[in-house]
C-alpha cells in the first residue's frame, strides 16, 4: 500500500485537501487509492495523463515548501511544480474525448513539453470516477470537503482565463482605439447617436464610431480616468461644466432641452398625484448616482413641495419608491413598477403613456431657474449636483485623438430634427464651441 504519510506536508497545503483533518485524509487516501506517480528531474515530456480513461494529475511534490509563492486566495492557481497544480482534469472530468465536436488540432509543430527542472516531482495520479465514487458515510465528511475545494479549483480556473480575457480585450482596445472614433452618448440620445453612426460606418469605413452608451456621471467618470473618447454626449450640461472643465473639456455645446414625466398605463396629466401616492403604488428611476435620468427624477419629486407642501416627503418615503439604492447592480433598475419617471423624449421614443409634471417639477421651464436651483443631489463624495432647467450637451474632450471627426460626427447629430423624437429646442455654448 501506498504510504501517503511520507507525503502529508505537502497533502496539507495542497487546495484540494483544505479544511481536513490529518487522520482523515490519510483514511480518504487509502479508500480512493490515488497513485503516487514520479517524473525525474531529468525527464521531458508531459506527466502520466490518460485521457482516454479520465485520469488526470495534481502535483504533489516538487520544489521544497520554503520556496512555495504566497497566494493571493485558497484557489489560486499554483505555479508549476508547486504542490496542489493540476493537469489535465477538465479534458477528464468533461469527457471530452467521447464528443462528437469537432476536436482541436494545432497547426505546426506541436506545442513543446515542459523545460527541464532541477527537482523531481511527484503526482497524485487519479481518475473523476475515482474522486466521486461513493466509499460510505465513513468517508462523506471528507469526501465532499474535497469535492468542495475541487469545484473551488475549477471555479477559479474559469475566473482566471475570463480574467486573462477581460485583460487582453482591454489592450486590444487601447490598441485600435487611435484607429477608432469612440463615442460616450447618454442614454436619453442613444438612438439618435446610433442612428448617426451607422450612417457615419457607411462614410467613413476606415475609422468605425464605437458608441458606448451609459448613466452621464458615469461616463465622464470613465472620460476623466483616460479611457479613450473623443466626442461624449450628456444628458446634463451642467455636469460637464462642473466635472470637465477646464481641465478635461474646454466648452460645450448645447443640444436639446426636455421635462421630466412619469410614463403608465393608467396615469395622465390630471390623476398622477393620486396614482404615486396609492398604497399601492411602484414607481422607479434610473440610478441617481450616475444618471442625470436619475437624480432630476429625484429632483422633481423634492421640488414637489413647490407645487404642494409635504408632498416631496411623502413621494421620496414612499415604500414604492425604487431606485434610490447605491450600487445596486446590473439588475437594480430592472426591479418591476407600475411607473417609471423618465425623459418626455424617452416615452415618446418608446410609445409610453405619460403624464406631464407641474412646470415647477417638470425641470423644463428657463423662468424657473431660481426655483429650480433650490434643490440638488449630491452624486458622490466630491459632486453636488444643483437643478437646472434640463439641457442636454456634447463636448469633445481634450485627449481626443480624433478632434476632426469628432467634429464632423457631432454636427451629424446636430442637424437631426429632435423636436419629432420628443426633445424640446434648446441651443447654446458655454466656453469654446467644440464643433468650431
Amino acid at each position: 500500500m501506498t504510504n501517503y504519510r511520507d507525503f502529508l506536508p505537502e497533502l496539507k497545503t495542497m487546495t484540494l485537501f483544505q479544511n481536513i483533518e490529518d487522520e482523515e485524509l490519510i483514511d480518504l487516501l487509502e479508500v480512493i487509492k490515488p497513485e503516487i506517480v514520479a517524473r525525474k528531474a531529468d525527464d521531458r515530456g508531459m506527466p502520466p495523463i490518460d485521457l482516454e480513461k479520465g485520469m488526470f494529475c495534481v502535483v504533489l511534490k516538487g520544489k521544497p515548501l520554503s520556496q512555495l509563492e504566497p497566494r493571493l486566495d485558497t484557489y489560486n492557481m499554483p505555479k508549476f511544480g508547486e504542490p496542489g497544480m493540476m493537469m489535465g482534469e477538465i479534458p477528464c472530468l468533461s469527457e471530452m474525448l467521447r464528443s462528437r465536436a469537432p476536436k482541436m488540432k494545432f497547426k505546426g509543430a506541436p506545442p513543446p513539453g515542459p523545460k527541464k527542472k532541477d527537482f523531481d516531482l511527484y503526482m497524485l495520479r487519479m481518475s473523476g470516477e475515482m474522486l466521486t465514487r461513493f466509499y460510505g458515510e465513513r468517508y462523506a465528511p471528507a469526501q465532499s470537503t474535497m469535492l468542495r475545494n475541487f469545484l473551488g479549483i475549477l471555479a477559479q480556473k474559469v475566473t482566471d482565463v475570463r480574467k486573462e480575457k477581460a485583460e487582453a480585450f482591454a489592450r486590444l482596445e487601447a490598441e485600435l482605439a487611435p484607429y477608432r472614433l469612440n463615442i460616450f452618448c447618454a442614454g436619453v440620445s442613444m438612438k439618435l447617436v446610433m442612428r448617426i453612426a451607422e450612417k457615419w460606418n457607411k462614410l467613413h469605413p476606415e475609422l468605425p464610431a464605437i458608441v458606448t452608451p451609459g448613466g452621464s456621471v458615469d461616463l465622464i467618470r470613465d472620460c476623466i480616468s483616460g479611457e479613450p473618447c473623443d466626442l461624449l454626449i450628456s444628458a446634463d450640461d451642467s455636469i460637464i461644466q462642473t466635472m470637465m472643465m477646464p481641465e478635461h473639456a474646454e466648452g460645450y455645446r448645447i443640444w436639446a432641452g426636455n421635462k421630466m414625466v412619469v410614463t403608465g398605463d393608467d396615469i395622465n396629466s390630471d390623476n398622477w398625484e393620486e396614482k404615486l401616492l396609492a398604497d399601492d403604488s411602484t414607481f422607479k428611476h434610473k440610478d441617481p448616482y450616475g444618471d442625470p435620468g436619475g437624480y432630476r427624477a429625484v429632483m422633481a419629486m423634492l421640488l414637489a413641495d413647490f407645487y404642494k407642501p409635504g408632498l416631496a416627503k411623502r413621494l421620496m418615503n414612499h415604500p414604492g419608491h425604487i431606485g434610490m439604492e447605491k450600487n445596486p447592480g446590473p439588475f437594480g433598475n430592472l426591479k418591476p413598477a407600475k411607473y417609471e419617471f423618465t425623459y418626455r423624449s424617452g416615452a415618446i421614443m418608446m410609445g409610453k403613456t405619460f403624464a406631464q409634471l407641474p412646470a415647477i417639477m417638470d425641470l423644463s421651464d428657463p423662468t424657473l431657474a431660481k426655483e429650480y436651483a433650490k434643490v440638488s443631489f449630491k452624486v458622490d463624495a466630491h459632486n453636488t449636483v444643483t437643478a437646472t432647467p434640463i439641457a442636454h450637451a456634447l463636448t469633445i474632450p481634450v485627449t481626443s485623438r480624433q478632434k476632426t471627426a469628432a467634429k464632423e460626427f457631432a454636427n451629424l447629430f446636430l442637424n437631426i430634427d429632435k423636436k419629432t423624437e420628443g426633445f424640446l429646442a434648446q441651443s447654446g455654448i458655454v466656453g469654446k464651441d467644440p464643433t468650431a
